[in-house]
């Protein structure tokens, strides 16, 4: 299985030295298809904003391919980030889209108390079912919410980026690629984050910081601190 950092750099070169007239031609919608699957929707980014949750649900549950087959998106020194930048135990933490619960159980061990939220069931421990957008807990329920790899999947930003605050009393660590737009791309990103700065701007109140990590943004984003 192809890991995420090779697929980061297969994906630069991609982006950066393949023609636009190429790399948006027609038959980048086949190579797209192989990877994720015959189930997959090509155009996702396309359709994903007037779906209902269901159907947003489902789209996911009907991937296939190489993409479904992948272990994590979250490389080691990815997870040593959030480690590192999460803050000594004990605390109460909220991770979403836990994906196999490789870094959930990780946590744990490491002693801290751990909620997943994920839209679809979970093999985690205490689960809850709901998205970024709607998070199932009370206002400042958390002290730390972990998301990799799940922000550039979510329909509204904007709502997203309310959720976190409301419901994470000291900070939000967040781990997304940094991608150009295509219109096709192996994968169903809806939202496309070229630096750290960028990412930041979603962040309307509270002081960031952040760093790239094996090709990917990692964002700290401290709710409870005045900019």
């Amino acid at each position: 299985m192809l890991s995420r950092r090779a697929a980061n750099r297969i994906r630069g070169l991609l982006d950066t030295w393949l023609p636009a007239v190429i790399r948006e031609a027609r038959p980048f919608a086949w190579a797209v298809s192989s990877w994720l699957g015959p189930n997959a929707l090509v155009d996702f980014k396309y359709r994903a904003f007037r779906m209902s949750p269901r159907e947003f649900a489902a789209a996911y549950q009907a991937l296939g391919g190489r993409y479904a087959g992948r272990a994590s998106d979250t490389t080691p020194a990815q997870a040593d980030w959030i480690l590192a930048n999460i803050g000594p135990p004990p605390l109460k933490l909220l991770e979403i889209g836990p994906g196999n619960g490789v870094m959930a159980a990780r946590l744990v061990a490491t002693g801290y108390d751990v909620w997943t939220v994920d839209i679809h069931p979970s093999r985690t421990d205490r689960h809850l079912q709901g998205g970024v957008d709607s998070i199932p807990l009370p206002d400042k329920s958390v002290d730390v919410v972990v998301l990799a790899h799940v922000i550039e999947h979510v329909p509204s930003l904007t709502r997203a980026f309310l959720e976190l605050e409301r419901v994470a009393r000291q900070r939000v660590l967040i781990v997304t690629p940094k991608q150009r737009f295509f219109r096709w791309t192996f994968d169903y990103h809806l939202h496309f984050f070229y630096s750290v700065d960028h990412l930041a701007s979603h962040a309307h109140r509270g002081k960031t910081s952040g760093v790239e990590v094996d090709g990917d943004l990692c964002l700290i984003w401290a709710v409870s601190e005045s900019a």
